[in-house]
């Protein structure tokens, strides 16, 4: 039923229709639950309706036969048992009628003048003893722009009133109280102790004042039947016509029924919100699993490079000591009195590796070979406290409130991650120390100086590299002495050969250790590839939800401020 707004009340109608519209386009992103989204939908259908009251109580209160009295109409059962088993819609129509609404109840049509600009609902008891019926009243209350709870004169105010009234509570529902069946309390001061009872409960379980009119249903059949002015004054509904006409005039439905609707809003509002905080709080956590892993891979990083930097300097200190020895070796070589030495080849290999040499190629592959090890420690640490992390995040799992899709998609991201990272360890646990050891020391000797060791490795191809630079030289010098003869000249070969020695071994310690640095960062780089890879699916999974949530909680904020601005001009 289409009701007249002014120019006024039309404008704040369409800033309640835009908020509620606004909220029911983010609520559907939201994961909100289909009975809100309905509940909005039909609210934004409803905004222009007629007043909508929703009477309700627990069965045997009288609500059937107080609606009939008030509207004076037979239309609805009444009985001593739980006689309304549907919900009954009240609405104006010129002639009587009674149609089914399919799902939930009756529509009945009367040709009286409050229902012009009043619906009623009539609802199933409120008792726990019949279930069904307080799903349907519960179905119906968010809808209602007033509520009348039915309360009885001789079992007033129970625990299941008091718990169903804080339901109504959470709504923010205008409720009036009416407490029937008066009649059966025969002094005027019972009456006044029952309705302060039910007064001060009311009002504590709600938190607000709250009318109550005390009425009897029965005597007002009979006022109306005996057009008894007396008694219809005795009944109570003299009274409660006097504040529907001063507490329900068209000012007060318009503000009742915008308040109602931001009331809706509100509710969903306030849930959405604390749903989407709750999930941000989920995915933070997930985050933080990010970032724990990107601490480990950083830590993996950090104390890598700072070990294979360290070894790097122990193998230039064994160059540094092999050069010191070399100038040595040469200056003790190049003497008149050891002339007839200086051509013996042979003599002067086993001579120069024993003094300038000695364990150096040996020193290099032990160096060599604890960085190896120290790598695969580093890498089964890392990856196992990134395996660690995974797990203990998955047993930990808060059960947020998300659509089963997202937590799926969810699992099976971390389920692949596990995966990736089982993965990775299996091979770093296969893979023998030694091996991996020879693997990089061929690789950086090939590679600095061109030659095969898979056969031989480091420690022979370093000792070959270097007496062979170092007889060839001495055979250079040897024989251009000789064929020199010269005593003037041996001092500027001595130094020839210290300075080309010096430059050549410079050169072998250079590309050696550029050649295993490089070989060894790579190695770490490329497990840090992997680790990315492997964790990056998620992580982008995680930011891209953190993302949506966020901006959903900034349009809520914003629907929020507006649906207060709004209360504060309809309540003005």
């Amino acid at each position: 039923m289409q009701i007249n707004y002014s120019q006024k009340q039309k404008q704040t109608t369409q800033e309640v229709r835009n908020v509620l519209t606004e909220l029911l386009a983010c609520a559907s992103a939201a994961n909100t639950p289909d009975e809100q989204i309905s509940m909005l939908k039909e609210t934004l259908q409803a905004l222009e309706d007629s007043f909508l009251v929703v009477v309700v109580g627990e069965f045997n209160a009288g609500k059937s036969s107080f609606i009939n009295a008030l509207l004076n109409t037979d239309k609805l059962a009444e009985g001593v048992t739980p006689t309304t088993a549907q919900i009954n819609l009240i609405r104006y129509g010129e002639t009587e009628s009674v149609d089914p609404i399919e799902n939930w109840g009756l529509m009945i049509k009367l040709p009286v003048d409050l229902l012009e600009d009043v619906s009623f609902v009539d609802t199933p008891g409120t008792n726990a003893v019949i279930q069904e019926h307080e799903v349907l009243t519960r179905w119906f209350l968010p809808r209602a722009d007033m509520v009348i709870f039915l309360s009885s004169a001789d079992r007033p105010f129970s625990e299941s009133e008091n718990k169903f009234l804080q339901s109504i509570r959470d709504w923010g529902k205008k409720t009036v109280l009416i407490l029937n069946k008066i009649d059966l309390l025969e002094t005027q001061e019972d009456r006044d102790q029952v309705i302060n009872f039910v007064r001060s409960s009311a009002e504590k379980a709600l938190n607000v004042e709250i009318p109550v009119i005390a009425v009897s249903s029965r005597l007002a059949k009979k006022a109306r039947s005996a057009m008894s002015q007396d008694l219809w004054k005795a009944s109570g509904f003299e009274a409660l016509e006097q504040f529907i006409q001063d507490k329900m005039d068209e000012k007060s439905r318009f503000a009742m029924k915008m308040l109602s609707a931001l009331g809706i809003a509100a509710k969903v509002e306030a849930e959405a919100t604390e749903r989407i905080q709750n999930e941000l709080r989920f995915y933070n956590e997930d985050r933080k699993l990010t970032e724990t892993i990107r601490g480990e891979v950083d830590l993996y990083h950090d104390d890598m490079m700072k070990e294979i930097n360290r070894s790097m300097k122990e193998i230039h200190a064994i160059f540094s000591d092999v050069k010191i020895r070399g100038n040595d070796y040469f200056e003790d070589l190049f003497v008149v009195k050891n002339i007839p030495n200086i051509l013996k080849k042979d003599k002067n290999r086993v001579l120069f590796q024993e003094n300038v040499l000695q364990n150096m190629p040996t020193d290099v592959e032990r160096k060599t070979t604890e960085l190896v090890e120290s790598l695969g420690a580093q890498q089964q640490r890392m990856v196992q406290l990134v395996r660690l992390q995974i797990e203990n995040r998955n047993s930990q799992f808060p059960g947020a409130d998300m659509p089963k899709e997202i937590l799926e998609q969810r699992s099976e991201l971390i389920k692949r991650m596990q995966n990736s990272i089982d993965s990775i360890l299996e091979k770093i646990e296969s893979d023998i120390a030694l091996n991996i050891g020879m693997k990089h020391a061929q690789a950086a000797v090939t590679a600095g100086f061109a030659i095969e060791v898979s056969a031989i490795g480091i420690g022979a191809a370093l000792t070959t590299i270097a007496t062979t630079v170092a007889a060839d030289l001495l055979g250079i010098v040897a024989a251009f002495w000789v064929g020199v003869a010269g005593f003037l000249v041996l001092p500027y070969y001595k130094k020839k050969a210290q300075r080309e020695f010096d430059e050549k071994i410079t050169e072998i310690e250079d590309k050696l250790v550029a050649s295993l640095q490089g070989e060894f960062t790579q190695e770490v780089d490329d497990q840090i590839t992997q680790i990315n890879n492997a964790t990056r699916p998620f992580e982008r999974f995680v930011e891209a939800s953190i993302e949506s949530g966020q901006k959903q909680l900034d349009t809520l904020s914003g629907i929020h401020d507006e649906i207060d601005r709004l209360r504060g001009e309809v309540e003005e």
